[in-house]
């Protein structure tokens, strides 16, 4: 399984990341991916890893992609959701 997370505040500039890549049984994958979804609909998903922490506040609107692909003796199931924070500027056109 491969978890990945990156979130990027504007006004602070500032990055954090938590990754997570490691052979876990399917019922631990499970798992996470009802937490993940518990997390979505109360727009709050929280990350540790060690000492790494990240908050993640998905909004009403995201943009999801997901890819599965077959190679030989390999199977992959890939989803990424990505949305911008509050932050984000937004365009303002005043008529004065």
């Amino acid at each position: 399984a491969h978890v990945e997370v990156e979130a990027q505040e504007k006004p602070a500039k500032t990055k954090a990341s938590v990754e997570f890549e490691a052979p876990i049984q399917r019922e631990e994958a499970v798992s996470y991916f009802e937490t993940l979804v518990a997390g979505l609909k109360k727009g709050s998903i929280h990350l540790r890893q060690n000492d790494e922490e990240l908050t993640l506040t998905p909004p009403a609107q995201l943009e999801v992609k997901v890819k599965a692909s077959r190679k030989k003796d390999k199977e992959k199931l890939s989803f990424e959701i990505v949305w911008r924070t509050a932050n984000a500027s937004e365009l303002l056109i005043l008529s004065e």
